[in-house]
């Protein structure tokens, strides 16, 4: 019985000698690369970060690594990640890569990503007269019009002013796509309640956008026009 006890603590000795023995090494081998400059920060995910979800300070935490155990591409300040959109879905405890994050306002990423917060992403239908004859741009600021009847009287309102062109019909870009028609939709970043507005005008009356120049950002207040008010 005496033998036995002997030996179990001897493994318990050995074991612990042999974890203090790796401890040391670790701690040698990370006082070497820190010493020599091989480390680098690595940004890490510390909870799931889901696809097109915006990346929060929360979300990240920052480490050392070794240089020789990291990606080239992996980012490694809060600035490169923070405010980032994630492209695909990123684990806990994986290193966030340049391919995974995009920076909101890119494009290329689709169409959530001009849509500033606050503010959502409108589509309306146009032709060749309502839609400035298809001479519209994304990037474009506008005026939106709205014509309705109340009552036996047609009035022409300016429902909403300086809004931005998200989309010509399926281009986010400064080109129009060659295969789409002129005209046909547009679509309009807009908040909340302005997007209220726009469509009980459509869905009641007609609405036409008005191009605005780039230099004017200004907002006046316009009275609504009726037919009265035509008649000379």
């Amino acid at each position: 019985m005496k033998g036995r006890i002997m030996i179990l603590a001897l493994a318990v000795a050995f074991g612990l000698a042999a974890a203090y023995g790796t401890y040391q090494y670790i701690r040698h081998m990370e006082s070497t690369y820190k010493a020599s400059g091989d480390f680098v920060p690595v940004a890490v995910a510390k909870v799931m970060i889901p696809a097109r979800q915006l990346i929060t300070e929360q979300m990240v935490t920052f480490t050392q690594i070794p240089s020789n155990y990291v990606s080239p591409t992996v980012l490694g300040t809060p600035g490169e990640v923070v405010g980032k959109v994630a492209r695909s879905d990123i684990h806990p405890g994986e290193h966030i890569l340049k391919s995974r994050v995009a920076s909101p306002g890119d494009a290329g990423e689709g169409l959530a990503m001009l849509v500033e917060p606050g503010r959502r992403a409108m589509t309306v239908a146009v032709n060749d007269v309502t839609g400035v004859a298809g001479l519209l741009k994304p990037g474009d600021h506008v005026d939106v019009l709205g014509t309705v009847n109340v009552g036996s009287n047609v009035f022409t309102s300016t429902l909403v002013q300086d809004i931005r062109v998200l989309a010509v019909n399926k281009s986010t870009g400064g080109q129009a796509d060659p295969k789409q028609p002129v005209n046909g939709t547009v679509t309009l970043s807009v908040n909340p309640s302005e997007a209220q507005h726009i469509t009980l005008a459509a869905e009641r009356g007609s609405i036409r956008l008005v191009l605005r120049t780039p230099a004017d950002g200004a907002k006046i207040g316009i009275p609504s026009t009726n037919m009265n008010q035509l008649a000379r």
